[in-house]
C-alpha cells in the first residue's frame, strides 16, 4: 500500500505535550496530523468513569511556575465551561502506626521519641559535617543513596527516605544517580526547620507543591480536553502507530494509512518508538534494554463513607504496605464520588515484569488499607477498577544519560522530536509537558511563525521545570 497523504507535521500521542504542540501549530496557521491510539485523549492525563466515581491515572494535579502556562490553562478551562479550584495541600506520612505531617523530614513531633531522637541527631551530624570548609568537603555523591545519608543524616534515611525510595524505585538507592532532581523535588529543610518539626511546630508548606489546583468537575480529563476543544482538525483518534520509516519519513497505523511527514512529534515512550522504527541501527535496538523504568499498578476504591481521613494523600515508608502513596480525590472534588462516599486511589510500585493480577492487586491493598486502619472491617466497597500503567516513573541511572545522547541525535536527522515524559525519558510535569509541545512546535515553525500575533504571542515561552506530584 502507497502513501496515502503528506502532512507537515505528524504528531504521535494526545496527551498534554501532543496537544499543545498541536494547539500552537494551530495558533499559527500551520497544518499537522494529530494521531491517538486510544479512542479519547489525554494519555495518561486522563479520568474514567465507573459506577459513579470518576477516576485519574493516579494523581494529576496542576502546579505552575510560569504565569504564562498558568494563563493558557485557565483561559481553556474557561473557554471549555470548567473551573480549576486553588487547594493548600494536606499531605501526610504514615508510619510506626501514626499520621505525621509532609514532608517527614521536617514533621517528626508525634512519632516514638527514640525515632525523633534518631532522626533530629543524624540531622544534625549532617548538617555539621556540610558546614566544614570547602577543602575538607568530600567528593561529591556517588549514587542517591549517598546523597540522602549526607543530606539528611542516617535516622531520617532510615526511618522514611531510604524504604520510601526503595519501595518506589523498586531498587537499591546506590543503583540511583543524583542527576534526577530529587534535590529539588525533595524538600531539604534548614537545621531550624528540622527542630521545629521536631517539636511539634509543624512545616507544612515546603517543597513544590503546597498549592495546587484540581479541575472542580470531571476529573483532570477537563485539561486535555480544554486543549482538544481548540483543535477543531487534525485530530484522528484510534490510531495506534504500527511502523516508522525514519529513512523515507513514513508512519503507517494498525488502519493500514500510511502518512509521509516532512516533521515527527512523538510522545510516545521512547523504547516503543524504537520498537517501531524500521530502519533503527541494531546497536540502538540494543541499547533500549539498558533504559530502566517503573511500572504502576494503580487501584481504585470506591468506599460507602462519607470521610475516611481529611487528607489528600498519605505516604507509605514502611515495607509491610503494598503500596506507596494513597490518594482521597474526593478530597479534591467532591464531584468525582457518589454523595457520601469516597473514591480512593492507591499506587504500588513494580518492576515492569512483575506486575500482579488485578484481583491479587485489589486484594493486597484492600488488607494493606485495613491493616493501616483506612478501611473499617463493615466498610462496603462499591467500586473496585485496577488501572495498570507500564510506563510510570523513569530510572536515572548510569546508562540513561548516555543511551539517550546518542538516540536523539539519530532522532533529529530523521526529522523526530521526541517529547514528554517518556519521549524525552525523564521526570516532569503537566506544565513541563506543554512547555514542550509548544517548544516543539515553534523550533519547527521557526523564529518568523512561532512569534505570531494574538493570543498565540501572548501564551509566552518558558524553561525547564517541575514534575507533577
Amino acid at each position: 500500500m502507497g502513501v496515502e497523504r503528506d502532512e507537515a507535521v505528524v504528531i504521535l500521542g494526545a496527551g498534554l505535550a501532543g496537544l499543545s504542540a498541536a494547539f500552537h501549530l494551530r495558533q499559527a496557521g500551520a497544518s499537522f496530523g494529530l494521531y491517538e491510539r486510544e479512542g479519547v485523549v489525554g494519555g495518561l492525563c486522563r479520568s474514567m468513569r465507573r459506577d459513579g466515581f470518576t477516576f485519574d491515572c493516579t494523581g494529576h494535579l496542576m502546579h505552575f511556575r510560569r504565569p504564562e502556562i498558568k494563563a493558557l490553562a485557565e483561559r481553556l478551562m474557561r473557554e471549555a465551561g470548567s473551573e480549576l479550584v486553588a487547594h493548600q495541600r494536606r499531605a501526610a506520612i504514615f508510619s510506626h502506626g501514626v499520621f505525621t505531617d509532609y514532608p517527614f523530614q521536617a514533621n517528626t513531633f508525634g512519632l516514638p521519641i527514640d525515632v525523633v531522637k534518631e532522626c533530629l541527631m543524624g540531622f544534625i551530624e549532617a548538617w555539621g559535617r556540610r558546614q566544614q570548609p570547602a577543602s575538607g568537603r568530600r567528593a561529591e555523591p556517588r549514587h542517591f543513596g549517598e546523597w540522602v545519608l549526607r543530606t539528611f543524616g542516617a535516622g531520617i534515611a532510615k526511618h522514611f527516605m531510604t524504604p520510601f525510595n526503595e519501595k518506589l524505585w523498586q531498587r537499591p538507592l546506590s543503583q540511583l544517580g543524583c542527576d534526577w532532581g530529587g534535590g529539588w523535588l525533595i524538600p531539604v529543610p534548614s537545621l531550624e526547620e528540622v527542630v521545629q518539626g521536631a517539636l511539634g511546630l509543624a512545616n507544612r508548606n515546603m517543597g513544590y507543591n503546597p498549592s495546587f489546583y484540581y479541575p472542580k468537575e470531571g476529573g483532570i480529563q477537563r485539561y486535555p480536553d480544554a486543549f482538544a476543544r481548540q483543535i477543531t482538525t487534525g485530530l484522528h483518534l484510534k490510531h495506534e502507530l504500527t511502523s516508522i520509516d525514519l529513512g523515507r519519513r513514513v508512519v503507517e497505523f494498525q488502519t493500514g494509512e500510511r502518512v509521509r511527514y516532512r516533521h515527527l512529534i512523538s510522545t510516545l515512550p521512547v523504547p516503543e518508538l524504537v520498537r517501531r522504527a524500521e530502519d533503527v541501527p541494531a546497536a540502538v535496538r540494543r541499547q533500549m534494554a539498558g533504559l530502566a523504568h517503573v511500572s504502576v499498578t494503580n487501584v481504585n476504591l470506591g468506599v460507602d463513607r462519607r470521610t475516611i481521613v481529611p487528607y489528600h494523600w498519605i505516604y507509605f515508608p514502611e515495607p509491610r504496605f503494598p503500596f506507596y502513596r494513597v490518594g482521597f480525590p474526593s478530597n479534591l472534588s467532591p464531584s468525582v464520588a457518589p454523595p457520601g462516599q469516597t473514591l480512593i486511589s492507591v499506587e504500588c510500585s513494580h518492576r515492569p515484569d512483575r506486575a500482579v493480577t488485578p484481583d491479587e492487586a485489589i486484594e493486597q491493598t484492600v488488607s494493606g488499607l485495613r491493616q493501616a486502619g483506612l478501611l473499617r472491617a463493615d466498610d462496603r466497597i462499591t467500586m473496585r477498577e485496577v488501572v495498570e500503567i507500564p510506563y510510570a516513573y523513569v530510572i536515572f541511572d548510569r546508562a540513561r544519560s548516555r543511551i539517550l545522547t546518542g538516540l536523539s541525535r539519530m532522532l533529529r536527522q530523521a526529522g523526530v522530536r521526541s517529547i514528554g515524559r517518556y519521549g524525552a525519558w525523564e521526570h516532569s510535569s503537566m506544565e513541563d509537558a506543554v512547555r514542550q509541545g509548544k517548544e516543539a512546535a515553534e523550533a519547527i515553525l521557526g523564529p518568523a511563525r512561532s512569534g505570531g500575533s494574538g493570543r498565540a504571542r501572548r501564551t509566552g515561552r518558558g524553561s525547564k521545570a517541575a514534575r507533577s506530584r
